[in-house]
């Protein structure tokens, strides 16, 4: 005999749905039906992909993702401590932890102190102090402008594709570092690069138009390789303002930005800015290009209550990156409890939008470390 459901009681659908990429398992989802008397919390069994999808979405995800950063840095400082808690307590992001990175041979003078000289694929000669962070561009690959219409690009990047596609099984592909802005100050002096900015230096601009057409390229490759979501990477802010002027933004670079932005949203694959420092009205351009996930200083927003809700306005997932400025490595175990306690509640309510980011760099105590990694674990 069968029961009789009232229509204002919680019920389940149990929809199945093949997953059409690469692995052709099941993924089995509760569907929350809400009514006027019963509100039911999804029950979700996610896998990272899934769950990081959910938080794009705003979709509900059964936790908060959380991603890992593997910084030599902090691993080298805490070592196998840091190590056990990064596989005590895994990420949602597809990087394995077995070992603990160190200096090279030859870079630790008899004082016991790093000093190293290295030249990237781009020709930019770096100076580095402290193992792990990054260095200070000493020596570049042309003398100005004018002589960069002889520069060759670095090779496109070759991604393993067979690799990749086993990846995308479980985890959301982040690749990319698409870079217009922090190029142009990594190939040339940074004095240099605002004032012919600002003056509409034309071999800057025949330079500029040449490396987005490099990364229309790299682009490509990885939309072709499966690529889920393109990283750019251009720091526009300091500590209270932005480094170059809106009205500058809008008429040298958001332009650009479009342009190798509509092979990301035509391919389906998702665009996520990174960008360091106070933005100001630079955010809202970045919005209204759509982009779908935002990488800032949380702190220097958080003097707007409705930054979170701003960001799910307009569709955009943050990484939820706590202050590394001050927190992480000056504040108490309480306080970074609190503050991702504060984190976690305000994206519960908004049903995801938020992915946390831990980075250990060598400047956090590992009591400090060990709370932040805790109770991410425990509040996501």
């Amino acid at each position: 005999m069968k029961t009789a459901v009232n229509p204002g009681e919680r019920w389940l659908s149990l929809q199945a749905s093949l997953c059409k990429r690469a692995d052709f398992r099941f993924q089995i989802r509760y569907i929350e039906v809400q009514t006027p008397q019963y509100q039911m919390k999804r029950r979700d069994m996610s896998s990272s992909r899934q769950r990081m999808l959910d938080a794009f979405e705003f979709n509900n995800p059964d936790k908060i993702p959380v991603v890992y950063h593997p910084s030599p840095a902090g691993l080298y400082r805490h070592g196998k401590k840091l190590l056990d808690l990064f596989n005590e307590y895994p990420p949602d992001n597809p990087v394995t932890f077995d070992s603990i990175p160190a200096p090279p041979p030859g870079t630790i003078d008899p004082n016991g102190l790093y000093y190293e000289i290295r030249q990237d694929e781009w020709g930019t000669e770096w100076e580095y102090r402290i193992y792990g962070i990054q260095g200070h561009p000493r020596k570049y690959p042309f003398a100005g402008w004018e002589e960069a219409k002889d520069y060759n690009f670095p090779p496109i990047p070759i991604l393993d594709k067979t690799e990749l596609l086993k990846q995308r099984r479980n985890y959301l592909i982040f690749s990319g570092w698409i870079s217009i802005f922090e190029k142009l100050h990594a190939l040339r002096p940074m004095d240099e690069v605002l004032m012919d900015l600002f003056t509409e230096n034309k071999h800057l601009l025949i330079f500029l138009d040449r490396l987005v057409n490099y990364w229309l390229e790299t682009i490509e490759a990885l939309i072709k390789a499966g690529v889920d979501v393109v990283v750019f990477g251009d720091d526009y802010g300091a500590q209270s303002s932005s480094l170059i002027s809106p009205g500058l933004f809008h008429e040298l670079f958001r332009p650009r930005y479009q342009k190798l932005m509509e092979p990301v949203k035509k391919a389906g694959a998702k665009v996520f800015f990174h960008s360091c420092g106070y933005l100001g009205e630079i955010l809202d351009e970045l919005f209204d290009l759509g982009i779908d996930g935002l990488w800032p200083q949380l702190p220097l927003y958080e003097n707007d209550p409705k930054f979170a809700e701003r960001c799910k306005a307009h569709r955009a997932a943050i990484y939820i990156h706590p202050d590394r400025q001050k927190l992480i490595p000056l504040g108490t175990v309480a306080e970074i409890k609190t503050a991702i306690h504060n984190y976690a509640e305000t994206y519960h309510r908004l049903g995801g939008g938020g992915i946390f980011y831990i980075e250990i760099e060598n400047d956090a105590p590992f009591e400090n470390v060990e709370a932040l990694i805790k109770s991410v674990h425990n509040e996501r």
